[in-house]
């Protein structure tokens, strides 16, 4: 099994709330599959680049990774917002709500959790911003290593949100 085989089978088992069916169909950008997951501490999205309505948020844990399935709820935020995951604050149109289906019945009856959060969904790239850009400014006064540990958090808690 190559390392891309082996990333991509780890992440489609770890798919938490999401049908055998819609895992199957979940098209992994490059990046994604190139990845050597047991190297990885943050956590990681992406947007599906055939379906960019869907995207997935994939969580460390103690006993492996949890893998969330996204939808895209109600558009973009029309005026400058924060991502409920890794705070940072985006310019316009950079920030969306994304729901979650629950898994089992409740999912199947519709339930789903929704958060604001980046649009890219690339929190674990952003959470390490140094200085403020005209497009994205971290929380002031916060070192990277806590605002990647404030990100495994909340996106722990979202997880929870989810699953429980």
């Amino acid at each position: 099994m190559t390392a891309t085989t082996s990333t991509d089978a780890r992440i489609r088992h770890a798919m938490a709330n999401a049908t055998k069916g819609e895992t199957t169909r979940m098209t992994l950008p490059a990046w994604v599959r190139d990845l050597d997951l047991d190297g990885v501490d943050d956590v990681l999205g992406w947007r599906d680049p055939k379906a960019p309505e869907r995207g997935v948020l994939l969580l460390p844990g103690a006993d492996g990774f949890v893998g969330i399935a996204l939808r895209t709820g109600d558009g973009a935020v029309r005026a400058t917002a924060m991502c409920a995951l890794c705070r940072t604050t985006h310019a316009p149109g950079r920030v969306e709500l994304l729901v979650a289906r629950r898994p089992g019945a409740a999912g199947r009856n519709g339930d789903t959790v929704g958060t604001y959060v980046c649009g890219d969904l690339r929190c674990a790239e952003h959470v390490r911003v140094e200085k403020a850009t005209a497009a994205l400014r971290p929380t002031p006064g916060t070192t990277v290593d806590e605002r990647r540990s404030g990100l495994r958090e909340r996106a722990q808690e979202f997880a929870r949100a989810v699953l429980d």
